[in-house]
C-alpha cells in the first residue's frame, strides 16, 4: 500500500533545491541527483545504499528495498536509447523515496528477510493501464524530478518570455542535463502562452500535452490522432534532427483542434533512431472564433481522452 504522500512533490523538491543552492550556489546544474540522494538519504535507518544502471525491459526504473537489512536501491534502464533520461529517472525514483516510501526498519526484517513487499516499479506510464493511485502516484515522481532538476525561478530566466527555438531546446537540456521531452513538457506546464506539443510515431500521436490557456482555448491533443500530411513531423525527412532551427509558421487547414483550425509555428524535431517525432506547437496569444476554421466537434468522451497521455518517451536528442 502506498503511504500518504509526506509534502507535496514541488514543495519538496523546492526544499532541496534551496539547499543545493544554500551549499553549492547558482552554479549547481546539471544537478548531481546520485550524490543528493545519497546524502538526503543517509540520515534515516533506510538509506539509499546503491544507485545503478540495469537491464529492465518494460520498465523505466525502480526503487527497491534491500531484502536483508533496512535500505534501499535505485535501478534505472541503462538501454542507451534512453541515454537522455538518466537524470530524470533517477530523480524520479528519489521522488518515491522521499514522497512515497515505507520506512523500513530492523523491525522489518526480525525473520531475516524483508516481510513487506514495499518496491516501486515504474514502467512508461499510459493513461489507460494504470489505477488511479498509480497514475497520481506516478505524476508525483515526475513532478518532483521536474521541479528538482529544473527549478521553476531559474527554468524561467533561461526562456524569459522568449519563443521556444532549437537553439534555446539545447541549451536548456545541456543546462539541466536532462532528455527534450522533460525540457519540453517543463515548459508546457508553466507557460502562459498558447502551446502544445505532440510526441509521434508512424504518423500517429502516442501523447501529447497542451498548456493550460491552451486548454482553455480548445486545444486537446488526443492519443492516436493523425499528424497532418503538410505538417513537419510528416515530412519523413531522414535522421535525427530538428527540421528548422526556428518554428516555421503554417496557416490555418493543416493542425485541427476541437475549436477548429488556426494558423501555427511549429517546431519538430525526428529520431530515426527512436522511430520517434515530437512538434511543439505555438499559437496567437487569442484566438477569436471567427478566425478558427471549423471542424467536426468533439464529444464528451473524445475530450475525456485527451487528458491522460503524459509520460515522456522521446529521451535523446
Amino acid at each position: 500500500m502506498v503511504e500518504e504522500r509526506r509534502t507535496s512533490p514541488q514543495r519538496e523538491a523546492n526544499r532541496l533545491s534551496t539547499m543545493l543552492r544554500h551549499v553549492l550556489g547558482e552554479d549547481r546544474f546539471p544537478v548531481d541527483v546520485e550524490a543528493l540522494a545519497r546524502e538526503v538519504s543517509k540520515n534515516n535507518e533506510d538509506p539509499i545504499e546503491k544507485i545503478v544502471g540495469g537491464d529492465l525491459p518494460g520498465f523505466e526504473g525502480m526503487l527497491r528495498p534491500h531484502g536483508k537489512r533496512p535500505g534501499w536501491h535505485i535501478v534505472y534502464n541503462d538501454d542507451p536509447r534512453y541515454g537522455g533520461r538518466v537524470r530524470f529517472t533517477i530523480a524520479h525514483e528519489f521522488g518515491h523515496y522521499q514522497l512515497h516510501r515505507s520506512a523500513l526498519s530492523a523491525g522489518d526484517y526480525v525473520t531475516g528477510v524483508l516481510q513487506k513487499n514495499c518496491g516501486f516499479e515504474c514502467k512508461p506510464l499510459r493513461s489507460n493501464a494504470w489505477r488511479e493511485t498509480e497514475r497520481l502516484r506516478e505524476e508525483q515522481a515526475d513532478t518532483f524530478a521536474s521541479f528538482l532538476l529544473m527549478p521553476l525561478d531559474d527554468y524561467r530566466k533561461q526562456v524569459d518570455g522568449q519563443e521556444m527555438t532549437a537553439n534555446l531546446l539545447n541549451h536548456i537540456t545541456d543546462r539541466y542535463g536532462v532528455s527534450l521531452t522533460a525540457a519540453c513538457r517543463k515548459w508546457i506546464d508553466f507557460t502562459e502562452k498558447r502551446a502544445a506539443m505532440i510526441v509521434a510515431r508512424d504518423g500517429f500521436a502516442l501523447w501529447g500535452r497542451a498548456s493550460k490557456s491552451a486548454l482553455k482555448s480548445g486545444v486537446f491533443v488526443r492519443s492516436g490522432m493523425t499528424m497532418p500530411d503538410n505538417a513537419l513531423i510528416s515530412q519523413g525527412l531522414r535522421g535525427t534532427g530538428f527540421t528548422s532551427e526556428v518554428p516555421v509558421s503554417q496557416p490555418a487547414g493543416i493542425w485541427s483542434f476541437s475549436r477548429g483550425s488556426e494558423p501555427v509555428r511549429e517546431l519538430a524535431m525526428i529520431s530515426e533512431f527512436l522511430d520517434i517525432s515530437i512538434t511543439i506547437l505555438q499559437f496567437d496569444a487569442h484566438a477569436k472564433s471567427t478566425d478558427l476554421e471549423e471542424e467536426e466537434p468533439w464529444d464528451a468522451f473524445d475530450q475525456f481522452n485527451a487528458g491522460g497521455q503524459f509520460r515522456p518517451d522521446f529521451d535523446r536528442r
